[in-house]
């Protein structure tokens, strides 16, 4: 018979035994492996969105839902009552969006493809002679730019084919789409699960990971967890209305100046702000050339409205409505964007700011708990060692 302590080491050479094939098989097989779990979790794709759909409903949600509980006891009707009014507001504001903004956009977009070789014709020209002007020996062949124009075959992006699909490709595209609108729908109701009995599903969550890792562990992962909610809920309900102010003023400057295309250039300058500092420089330069290319006196006057809506916006609105809700130097953001832009494209830009606001607060506390326990004082000038008052 074997003795307690020698069934123990058994059972943990057995274990790192098991550790060590499973780790081997990985390795060697980590195409498959990682093609089985990302089909594993493919699966719950709907659940996905699902969760993604809710923390965006529930940032409106939760200010209706403080409104509503001045006049309303009940916390069920209460709580449907400030879920079908955000539902209603979301319903409105996407209806708006469809029907307004994107047969505008689509129009300004197939007028610029349909008209693509007068204004790369008219940028070369303004180029080259913005060049000799300036004594510069250098001029662009506007030949090798149309023969790039034509390679990528603009007639058939902006033209709808009338001639119909061959019979397995319209199944597939049919199946496709049937999948798409499957999953879509059965996001938004899950969401709408997720939203009504939040409180409960958090509950949940908590006792399933309390139970897997521990009471400890379970309390430091949920104080990260609540940290990053602090952060990603902060800069991103934030966000979005300084986007939504900053396009709607555009939109309105834009209208005054009689420029073209005030839709076009709206949209893409506020969807850029969603990425800070680099947003507002690739934005202007997109739409800079886009009204350049129609009228050099009109860019100016892009240039002109677009600054001075620019400065509004970052010295009154921005301030007010994102404020230091991530409290990171320029520094960090823009390692953020370059990090996280790298790894994960134009999500990773999205998500950079807060992450990077998180990191940087998690990494702040562990290594300031650390110098304080070790009884080591940092400053600018100095590094020393500092006596507890209990010694």
């Amino acid at each position: 018979m074997l003795s307690r302590p020698q069934i123990g080491k058994t059972n943990r050479i057995i274990a790192y035994i098991t550790y060590t094939i499973i780790l081997a098989f990985v390795v060697f097989n980590y195409k498959t492996v990682w093609d089985a779990l990302t089909y594993i979790f493919s699966l719950a794709t709907p659940l996905y969105i699902a969760i993604a759909i809710a923390y965006i409903l529930n940032m409106p949600m939760k200010y209706i839902e403080e409104f509503y509980e001045k006049y309303i006891k009940k916390k069920n009707l209460r709580r449907g009552l400030a879920l079908a009014t955000t539902l209603v507001l979301a319903f409105l504001v996407f209806i708006l969006f469809i029907s307004f903004l994107i047969p505008r956009v689509i129009e300004s977009i197939s007028l610029i493809a349909g008209n693509i070789y007068n204004y790369s014709s008219r940028l070369v020209t303004i180029f080259n002679e913005t060049m000799v002007n300036l004594n510069i020996n250098y001029a662009i062949d506007y030949k090798s730019i149309r023969d790039a124009l034509n390679n990528l075959n603009l007639t058939s992006f902006i033209q709808i084919s009338n001639e119909s699909t061959g019979t397995l490709d319209l199944i597939v595209q049919t199946f496709g789409f049937f999948s798409v609108f499957i999953n879509g729908i059965t996001a938004f109701i899950m969401s709408i699960y997720l939203l009504f009995n939040k409180e409960g599903h958090i509950r949940q969550l908590k006792k399933v990971v309390t139970f897997f890792i521990g009471y400890k562990r379970a309390q430091r992962f949920f104080e990260i967890g609540a940290e990053a909610n602090h952060y990603f809920n902060g800069f991103i309900s934030g966000q979005l209305l300084e986007c939504l102010i900053l396009g709607i003023m555009m939109y309105t400057g834009f209208r005054i100046v009689a420029l073209p295309y005030s839709e076009l250039l709206a949209c893409i300058i506020a969807i850029a702000a969603l990425v800070p500092m680099f947003g507002c420089y690739v934005s202007f330069a997109i739409g800079f050339i886009l009204v350049l290319a129609i009228d050099p006196v009109k860019a100016f006057a892009f240039a002109v409205v677009f600054f001075i809506i620019q400065q509004i916006e970052s010295n009154v609105i921005y301030p007010k409505i994102v404020g230091d809700a991530v409290g990171l130097s320029g520094l960090y953001v823009l390692l953020s964007l370059i990090v996280f832009g790298n790894l994960f494209g134009f999500f990773g830009l999205l998500i950079a700011v807060p992450l990077m606001a998180l990191i940087y607060a998690i990494a702040s506390r562990v290594i300031n708990i650390s110098l304080y326990r070790n009884h080591i004082e940092v400053t600018d000038k100095v590094i020393k060692k500092f006596k507890d008052e209990d010694e």
